[in-house]
């Protein structure tokens, strides 16, 4: 409709010929300050520079604004995080505009994006502010705990005005797409294993191919995991795949994929994978499809 979405809606990032694309991704680790210090900068790229947006396929002269705010990381769908805010960082170094708002608590920054510009964002403004735990956990109907829950998203989103054949008159396409996690704790930034990409995201049930993951804080002794989630959250089957140690290395697991459970399915299984560095010191987790 023409009212927007509230923000812990799933919006897709593609719709018709238009995407919503984080061309370069911020750091995986990010040290977010709290209400009494001063900040500490906005979240940067990596090796250097900042993170990049871009809305692809608008052929339109009319500038539109990219909205930008702190999201979760677990496995759920995406919402604002109960424990992390947007930041607006200002400055001599800050060359990218923003507007700060609110939304339902969520704090939200508000950046052009301009034809003349490739409708593409610098996003060299943003910072993490991390609220105080005891405010948080006090809330009604609040079941995380904030001294474990330290991942969070850069969530991007953009209202584009639609017409037909796309939808009709006076409507709103709304896209949204969110970074790759960024871990906020200090303590954890130097224990945490992190994958920032894989090199196969699907294989047959029987397994045995060769799997590459690349990210850092990989260790001797990390493990890879496969597991299998019911839709209560329940854990219903995970496995162990074979690490190939003389060719693996702190930023890099070489791996085969293990056999899933049921050799006789009929269509595609959705599993994650993830590392783990031992107890409570496990990466985020990637999507995996078994194929028939």
């Amino acid at each position: 409709s023409n009212a927007l979405p509230p923000l812990d809606w799933p919006l897709p990032s593609q719709f018709d010929q238009y995407e919503l694309r984080i061309e370069v991704q911020p750091r995986p680790h990010h040290r977010a300050h709290y209400e009494t210090e001063g900040s500490r900068g906005a979240v940067k790229a990596a090796p250097t520079g900042h993170p990049v947006v871009k809305l692809c396929g608008y052929a339109e002269r009319k500038p539109l604004s990219l909205q930008v705010f702190v999201g979760t990381a677990d496995d759920r769908s995406i919402r604002p995080h109960p424990f992390y805010q947007i930041h607006r960082v200002t400055g001599k170094m800050v060359g990218t505009a923003s507007h700060e708002s609110v939304q339902a608590g969520t704090k939200l920054l508000d950046i052009p994006l301009n034809p003349e510009n490739n409708m593409t964002a610098l996003i060299d403004c943003a910072g993490i502010l991390k609220l105080r735990n005891s405010d948080i956990e006090l809330r009604k109907g609040e079941t995380d705990v904030g001294r474990k829950n330290t991942r969070v998203r850069l969530v991007f989103r953009t209202h584009l005005p639609a017409a037909p054949p796309v939808a009709p008159s006076g409507r709103v396409l709304a896209l949204q797409v969110a970074s790759l996690p960024i871990e906020c704790s200090q303590r954890s930034a130097q224990e945490l294993p992190v994958i920032e990409s894989v090199s196969l995201t699907s294989c047959s049930v029987e397994g045995g191919e060769e799997l590459l993951l690349s990210g850092t804080n990989f260790l001797p002794i990390s493990r890879v995991l496969f597991m299998e989630r019911g839709s209560d959250g329940k854990l219903q089957w995970e496995e162990e795949a074979h690490v190939d140690r003389d060719n693996s290395n702190e930023c890099l697991l070489c791996v085969r994929v293990p056999a899933y459970s049921d050799l006789c399915v009929s269509r595609p299984v959705s599993v994650s994978l993830y590392v783990s560095n031992g107890k409570r010191k496990r990466s985020s987790t990637h999507c995996f499809k078994y194929l028939p």
